[in-house]
């Protein structure tokens, strides 16, 4: 047996020490078969799990977390995970699971090689430490790491224990892991958006009216369908003139435009998300066909897409023209992913007015998926 150090000012590593996250890199190398059974992982660890399993030849890998299923789940952490257990079962290669039986908060890592066991690492360092950022850069860990036969047996039977159904279950199959939203944070900062406080969105929520339309948000079916894949909220895919990848159109059918108290062309209103943003937006372009926010196109997708972008199903493309296997297009295989392919657009009965005493009416725009569930809820009971 012998320690395994974080790496950090002032306990640096000492001669003859080594760092958990260098032994972790050698042992993936050389198994071919790895159990992990954590409490906490996070999104970086996982992108960072699954390029190391990519490159090297593991032909089995099962990875356990513990915490959550009671805890909750940050949404971008759960929606990550969900992708490598679709891989790794893909691929007959593995999976990811949910300890439910109870709090798990142990830390075990078992390499194999051949069919046996080889190294195994128990201690404080969960996933996150494979791949430090700011959350973990100056949290220090340490772990043991033994190579005794004996010592190993009974470290894999306790993982191969957790995995069991007894205590586990592979994370597709939990349908009620109680996910924590995330922070959009595309919209930090920008010039015209206000943030409200959740009591804010409550009060607005409060004050809402009949008056509702339900948009659907028109998308190709996955990256293999070509249809709509430069319009809409993908515009920026589009040919011709260059657009970043914030920026969309709202593009509103005639059906739902002709309903009556669909808002009037060019006529600006504040709009409060259900998410907590505030800002102004329109309804334009030909035949009122469009829903746009109003001084910045890109808010509009900065709150839609980085909607996305929070719940780990899209990374930001910095440039769209070199993107050529689509991996920014926003398909329906994501938005079921996330729970929700509508905006809901709803009027409140509040006026307000802008900065230059313009009179402003007040709509709520709604895209997290429980804001769907509840309005379904709420139409079913009335």
């Amino acid at each position: 047996m012998r320690l395994l150090y974080s790496n950090m000012l002032p306990l640096k590593l000492g001669d003859g020490q080594t760092a958990f996250i260098d032994y972790f890199m050698d042992a993936v190398r050389e198994a071919d078969e790895i159990d992990i059974a954590v409490g906490y992982v996070s999104k970086a660890a996982l992108k960072e799990l699954q390029g190391l399993v990519d490159t090297a030849v593991i032909k089995r890998i099962c990875l356990t977390m513990g915490m959550y299923y009671h805890e909750g789940m940050p949404e971008g952490t759960y929606n990550v995970a969900a992708a490598l257990n679709e891989d790794w079962t893909g691929r007959r290669i593995g999976e990811v699971r949910l300890v439910r039986a109870f709090k798990y908060h142990g830390k075990a890592y078992v390499f194999y090689k051949d069919g046996k066991p080889f190294s195994a690492v128990v201690g404080s360092h969960n996933l996150g430490a494979i791949k430090l950022e700011a959350s973990n850069l100056r949290q220090y860990e340490l772990s043991v790491v033994t190579e005794e036969p004996e010592e190993l047996q009974e470290i894999s039977a306790h993982v191969r224990d957790i995995m069991l159904p007894k205590c586990s279950a592979n994370i597709a199959d939990l349908r009620d892991v109680p996910l924590i939203r995330e922070v959009n944070r595309a919209l930090v900062d920008q010039e015209f958006v206000s943030k409200v406080t959740p009591e804010e969105v409550d009060a607005y929520k409060k004050r809402m009216t009949e008056v509702s339309f339900e948009l659907p948000l028109k998308v190709p079916e996955d990256e293999n369908d070509e249809s709509m894949r430069g319009s809409n909220i993908n515009v920026c895919y589009a040919s011709g003139r260059k657009r970043v990848w914030w920026e969309i159109e709202m593009v509103v059918s005639k059906s739902i435009r002709d309903l009556p108290g669909y808002p009037l062309h060019q006529q600006p209103f504040m709009a409060v998300t259900d998410d907590g943003w505030k800002f102004q937006a329109w309804t334009c372009g030909q035949n009122n066909k469009n829903l746009y926010s109003k001084d910045d196109l890109k808010i509009m997708g900065r709150w839609i897409k980085g909607r996305l972008v929070a719940a780990g199903l899209v990374e930001p493309v910095n440039r769209v023209e070199s993107d050529q296997d689509g991996k920014g297009v926003i398909t329906h295989k994501m938005l079921n992913k996330y729970g929700r392919d509508t905006i809901t657009l709803t009027k409140t009965d509040i006026v307000t007015k802008a900065e230059d005493g313009t009179e402003l009416e007040v709509w709520m725009l709604s895209f997290l998926p429980e804001s769907r569930h509840q309005q379904e809820a709420a139409d079913e009971i009335s």
